[in-house]
């Protein structure tokens, strides 16, 4: 087995099911003892790695909420006794409607922005004093490599992942002083259960597999191995950088 992650302690939100469950599981195969934070229901993710010999702990939080993202926090100091890694991969993506600039509604438009970049701004200063009272870390942003693309009809998600992009390049140069990394993270359409559900995503999957230079689906176990390195001490002279893990779709 490997033990890249041996001993880490890592939150990971949005971590219910998808991209995240899937983080939470491989880290903890890797050595990580993992906190799965969501809006919904965690534990059922967090009990089947436990039943498999992972040591993990789930909470129920609200991304947009400051006191819910420092309880987690707070979970994570008194189970593991300190932590060393945040991946911030809660967002909202999958019940969004493919829609023009004009059919955007503004509220939903705020609700992207709300969850996709207030979230991991609030995760991430309710995490650095953790992370600093364990001498450094490593925060993992999540994005998406539609920001290198330029498609169209998702506006708002879009904009908010290039957010998401821009507070990496400005964090760093906060947190260094800290010895706390930043890196992003951006993928290509997953077939996570969110998106599997989606109408007509078969068509527009095999559309994106075609145009890949690894010519398949994506799947959120493709994302576990580039995540665990910049949260593993083989990065810990990386920070600031941004990998599009799409099989080689977009190329920057």
């Amino acid at each position: 087995m490997d033990r890249l992650l041996r001993g880490k302690r890592i939150i990971v939100t949005g971590a219910a099911q998808g991209i995240g469950a899937a983080l939470a599981g491989g880290f903890c195969e890797m050595g990580a003892r993992v906190v799965l934070a969501d809006c919904a229901d965690p534990e059922p993710e967090a009990e089947r790695i436990r039943a498999a010999g992972g040591e993990a702990v789930a909470v129920r939080m609200d991304v947009t909420s400051l006191s819910d993202c420092e309880r987690t926090v707070e979970v994570a100091e008194k189970a593991f006794g300190g932590l060393d890694g945040l991946v911030n991969n809660a967002a909202l993506f999958s019940a969004l409607p493919l829609e023009m600039l004009d059919e955007i509604d503004p509220d939903l438009w705020d609700r992207v922005m709300a969850v996709n970049v207030k979230g991991p701004w609030l995760c991430t200063r309710a995490a650095v004093p953790a992370l600093e009272r364990a001498g450094g870390g490593s925060i993992v942003m999540i994005a998406t490599n539609r920001i290198f693309h330029g498609f169209p009809r998702m506006l708002h998600y879009d904009a908010s992942k290039g957010a998401v992009l821009a507070m990496t390049r400005s964090l760093i140069r906060e947190l260094g002083p800290k010895n706390i990394r930043v890196n992003t993270i951006a993928p290509g359409l997953t077939m996570s259960e969110g998106v599997l559900a989606r109408k007509g995503i078969a068509e527009r999957a095999a559309s994106v597999a075609a145009g890949r230079s690894l010519a398949r689906d994506q799947q959120p176990e493709d994302l576990v191995g580039p995540c665990a390195y910049f949260l593993s001490d083989h990065a810990n002279f990386v920070t600031g950088q941004s990998l599009a893990v799409d099989g080689g779709g977009v190329i920057h």
